[in-house]
């Protein structure tokens, strides 16, 4: 195999592992939430950089959590993930939305 051959067939794999995957570091975690907010995430070691419905990202910081992971900023936003799923609230609402992880973006 020629090293041409052996670029090409790297080059795919690549591109076919980062089209699979959803999450971890470095990769945007996509949430759909019940009242249809979508959020866009990115985690980067304690903080999670956060886009409601394609907005700019929003720097959080991670705070202790009982079960899961929960992220909060000083403007009153709060993301708690748990597995595939999260809650969703800003200081403008009465009431948390549950959203739902997915693969890409609708």
């Amino acid at each position: 195999m020629t090293g041409f051959h052996i670029l090409v067939g790297g080059a795919a794999a690549l591109l076919l592992s980062a089209c699979a995957s959803i999450g971890g570091p470095g990769v945007s975690t996509y949430y759909e939430c019940d009242r249809g907010t979508r959020l866009k995430v990115d985690f980067v070691g304690d903080r999670a950089l956060v886009g409601v419905n394609g907005a700019r990202a929003v720097p959080m910081r991670q705070t202790p959590a009982a079960s899961g992971v929960i992220y909060e900023n000083n403007q009153g936003w709060r993301l708690h993930t748990k597995g595939n799923e999260a809650m969703w609230n800003t200081a403008a609402r009465s009431a948390p939305e549950t959203c739902r992880q997915v693969a890409v973006p609708r």
